[in-house]
């Protein structure tokens, strides 16, 4: 398990959830073919692992908890590096399981009308 913290962080992005996927991008310069890189491109990004806790140790610090064991993930970020994260292809929305129920009630004297219901299906066996 690998843990990120972050100190006089002014806000952690809404989106980030546990379950997504975590990376790094260097943002030092770099030589490339003996010539120093600074335009800002400092390679490729770099997949740490899967986010599985977020803790928040009050005001503007947080410890993300982020699992380095899985598949594919390639390392440690450095001091510095830029953090982003992604959603899953799957399992970000939607009814997730084998299968959902919904009850809808109307306790209105009113007549009332329903005009459409819909649901996102995702294949999800985990």
């Amino acid at each position: 398990m690998l843990i990120l913290q972050f100190n006089n962080l002014k806000n952690l992005n809404a989106s980030l959830q546990v379950g997504d996927a975590v990376y790094a991008h260097g943002t030092s310069e770099q030589l490339l073919g003996g010539l120093q890189q600074t335009n800002g491109d400092t390679g490729t990004n770099q997949f740490i692992g899967i986010l599985r806790k977020i803790d928040n140790n009050g005001g503007n610090q947080y410890d993300l908890h982020i699992d380095d064991s899985v598949a594919g993930a390639r390392g440690t970020p450095q001091s510095g590096d830029f953090i982003m994260f992604s959603k899953s292809s799957q399992g970000d929305s939607g009814v997730l399981g084998y299968y959902a129920e919904a009850k809808f009630v109307n306790d209105s004297t009113e007549k009332a009308e329903l005009f459409a219901v819909s649901s996102e299906i995702i294949i999800n066996s985990n």
